[in-house]
């Protein structure tokens, strides 16, 4: 499916923006089944309920969304899951959509600002671990994968699978959710191999490595690395050198314009190139913080209105 050869970065003279690695190859077939309803409705509101698991958010909240989509839709689970590094939490909720058959599983964006400065400075000192499933990972990254696993993650997710085995999976989040979901997609679809799972990462930073990014590839149905022009987040951690050790970026990435028109998006040949988010040189909080017309600002929510 990939070419022989890497297409180059035309910007050689910010290495920042360089990935010169065979995981990074064009491919010659572009996805047909990414479908822009789905993810601008459905996965925009899986994505809110999870946000609103935490301990700020009164009872109910996560189904206050999801009950703003036309479909049957239940909660499961709700995990607020306490970190180990930054002492903090994260959200994850587990559900189920009757009408569209799947199970989905959402995690939390970043709540606070302490949880916001230990990405950072994870990002700054270079720190990579040993991910459990193979490859390596952002430390901090591995550290809230371990947590939410001893918190419970997998006899909730049985629990789901038993009672709906027919379903596949699909995991979604924005920002750290959209790390989160990148890293326990690989999970979900190595514990249930014989199920379909389907990733919809919404602007998240880079997460594991090359190892990690080809099981992606082999073991997922499909995934989709969602981005609006203009983030900064997916550009963290920075790739400052083509040989030291770095995070990379999955494909296929689906790239919107500022404005994010339903038929104005492009996926990307490349998990990262200078034609789509790469190549953005102006960069905006708002970028990452509004997408499809919706407020995806994570502090104190209420109930979805």
């Amino acid at each position: 499916m990939e070419t022989s050869q890497c297409v180059a970065s035309k910007y050689l003279c910010h290495p920042w923006r360089t990935v010169l690695h065979e995981v990074n190859c064009p491919v010659r077939v572009l996805p047909t089944t990414f479908n822009d309803t789905f993810n601008r409705i459905e996965v925009a509101h899986y994505i809110h309920a999870a946000n609103r698991v935490s301990e700020d958010t009164p009872v109910g909240g996560p189904m206050s969304c999801l009950m703003k989509v036309p479909e049957n839709i239940h909660v499961l689970a709700e995990l607020n899951v306490p970190t180990t590094l930054e002492k903090r939490t994260i959200g994850v909720v587990i559900g189920v959509n009757h009408d569209l058959r799947h199970i989905f599983i959402g995690f939390r964006s970043t709540n606070d600002p302490i949880q916001f400065i230990a990405q950072w400075l994870a990002f700054s000192m270079g720190w990579m671990e040993d991910f459990p499933l193979g490859g390596r990972m952002v430390g901090i990254y591995v550290q809230i994968y371990k947590d939410i696993l001893n918190f419970g993650f997998d006899a909730a997710l049985e629990k789901a699978a038993i009672q709906f085995p027919f379903y596949p999976f699909l995991v979604t989040g924005h920002s750290l959710g959209g790390a989160m979901s990148t890293v326990f997609s690989l999970h979900v679809a190595l514990k249930y191999p014989l199920k379909q799972v389907r990733l919809y990462s919404w602007s998240g930073p880079r997460s594991g490595d090359e190892t990690f990014v080809r099981m992606l590839k082999e073991h997922l149905f499909e995934q989709f690395r969602i981005v609006r022009d203009g983030d900064f987040v997916p550009d963290f951690p920075l790739r400052v050198s083509q040989t030291l050790e770095a995070a990379h970026h999955n494909s296929f990435e689906v790239f919107y314009p500022s404005h994010m028109t339903n038929d104005n998006y492009r996926i990307c040949d490349q998990a990262e190139t200078e034609t789509c988010l790469k190549g953005s040189w102006w960069k905006s909080v708002f970028a990452h913080i509004f997408m499809f017309d919706m407020n995806f600002f994570n502090a104190r929510l209420g109930y979805c209105t």
